[in-house]
This record gives C-alpha cells, structure tokens and sequence, in this order.
C-alpha cells in the first residue's frame, strides 16, 4: 500500500522514477535484537520514536526504556508549536491532498 499512497501523493514526481519501479513492493528487512515494548498501549509512542531515530540515523543511540508520559507530552508539544507556527506565519501547506480549512 505504501508504494501506491507515495505514487498517488506525487511523492515520486521528478525523481526519474519509472511508475513500475515505484509500484514495486518494499522490501521488509527484519532487525535483530529490536527494543519491544511491553506495554501494548504504548507501541504507537514507541513507532513515532522508532521512526524518528530511524530517519534520523540514531538507532544505535535508541533508548529501550521510555517514559511514555513524558514522550506523549513532548510530542503533543510540538505539534502544537508546529501548529501555532504556521497560524502565525501563514504557513500554507503545500499537499493538495490536505485539507486547507482544518
């Protein structure tokens, strides 16, 4: 699914990417020695902090314990200054797909 949703979002436009190179599947790589949570609740802090240590190339500097409390507020946090940002600058985001009004 998520070859189509970035094909359909454009994500692929300029890219010099054949439209059956982007439709292919991804290729699922399973990591060894992966930090799980224990808590079931809190597997979507855990994904949002995977992700982010992902991108950024951190892996290796992961926590394996969390206070999900604290990375909750945090999160929350900056979503709302990121909000707030583009309401006082104007910010317009630039995806057709996303509302304009919300």
């Amino acid at each position: 699914m998520i070859p189509y949703l970035l094909f359909h979002t454009g994500f692929f436009e300029g890219k010099n990417i054949l439209e059956h190179e982007a439709l292919k599947p991804l290729v699922v790589k399973m990591v060894p020695k992966l930090p799980q949570r224990k808590n079931d609740g809190d597997y979507r802090i855990y994904v949002i902090k995977y992700a982010e240590y992902f991108i950024n190339k951190m892996l290796k500097e992961m926590s394996k314990i969390f206070n999900i409390a604290q990375v909750r507020i945090h999160l929350a946090t900056q979503l709302y200054v990121y909000a707030k940002k583009k309401q006082v600058e104007n910010y317009d985001t630039d995806n057709d797909w996303v509302p304009k009004d919300v």
